[in-house]
């Protein structure tokens, strides 16, 4: 017996809830998009993606994640892979000369 495809549909498991599909950007070259889509030209964008760079969780608007050897920064449009650690401390550098605890805003 086949199962009407609305009721099929309604059984189906739910697709991965939280998993967001965004697109990726890799650094180096195209870090100033990514910073453009996920509003990371204000202070207080900098200091909460660097927040969650740092303790590697969401954040609100932006989390990070271990992948492979590197880091993943997400935003509210895109990801931003960071390959090694010369990657992630360029991307540092490039949202702040100070680095992690940069002042002043």
């Amino acid at each position: 017996m086949r199962l009407p495809a609305r009721l099929a549909a309604a059984l189906r498991p739910p697709a991965r809830a939280g998993v967001q599909h965004l697109p990726r950007r890799v650094w180096p070259g195209e870090e100033a998009a990514w910073r453009d889509e996920n509003g990371v030209r204000h202070p207080r964008a900098v200091r909460r993606a660097l927040a969650a760079l740092a303790a590697l969780e969401p954040r609100g608007r932006y989390g990070a994640r271990i992948e492979g050897r590197g880091k993943v920064v997400t935003g509210p449009a895109s990801a931003l892979v960071l390959r090694d650690a010369d990657a992630e401390i360029g991307f540092v550098l490039g949202l702040t000369p100070d680095g992690y605890g940069a002042e002043p805003f």
